[in-house]
């Protein structure tokens, strides 16, 4: 693969809040991690036809964590540690090294992260991604963590996107399945979201 400089890489779960972000932001690739969640089939499916619609790039990561995840993402017991049942256990630490390792060879600058001011979980606020991007700036690569809408509703978020909602409304946000629920909490996040607009 030819080398690419600068190269903008966007984890990209094809749910609402990265597809806003994708939509916005343009990254040169919008990759989606399987690592063994109970919905990367739906997820993986939505996130390379919402690439197609808006013309980016797309990749797919495989890596088996299944057996280290907790919670309803992988149809286990959650964790009292936990703010909420879905917590996978340093989940965004490990996407956001798995990028990293696949593009640093590549010219990688910048990975995105779509957390946004309503995330719960420790790995989703800003002393845990300020911390990773100082992790990344040690390394080979000097790469950069960007989370863009970390300060942001998710409701604003979508909302000064001005994605279309057909896209919108093509985002995957189940936390248990390959097809959606529609009763786990990113299933009625959705749903609200799209009743709200």
């Amino acid at each position: 693969m030819d080398s690419v400089v600068g190269m903008r890489v966007l984890l990209f779960s094809g749910g609402l809040d990265s597809t806003a972000l994708a939509w916005v932001l343009r990254p040169d690739v919008c990759l989606t991690v399987d690592y063994g969640q109970r919905p990367a089939a739906g997820e993986i499916r939505a996130a390379q036809d919402l690439c197609r619609e808006m013309q980016l790039r797309h990749e797919v990561v495989r890596v088996d964590f299944s057996g280290l995840g907790l919670g309803p993402l992988a149809g286990r017991p959650s964790s009292e540690l936990a703010a909420a049942p879905e917590w996978w256990p340093y989940r965004n630490q490990m996407l956001i090294t798995v990028a990293a390792m696949r593009f640093v060879a590549d010219g990688l600058s910048e990975i995105m992260i779509g957390a946004v001011s309503t995330d719960v979980h420790a790995d989703g606020k800003r002393p845990f991604l300020d911390a990773m991007d100082h992790v990344l700036l040690l390394q080979e690569g000097r790469a950069r963590l960007s989370a863009p809408a970390c300060d942001t509703d998710p409701l604003e978020l979508v909302r000064s996107s001005r994605i279309p909602r057909n896209l919108l409304g093509a985002a995957f946000s189940c936390h248990v399945a390959e097809h959606p629920c529609g009763r786990c909490r990113g299933c009625e996040k959705h749903q609200q979201t799209m009743l709200a607009l």
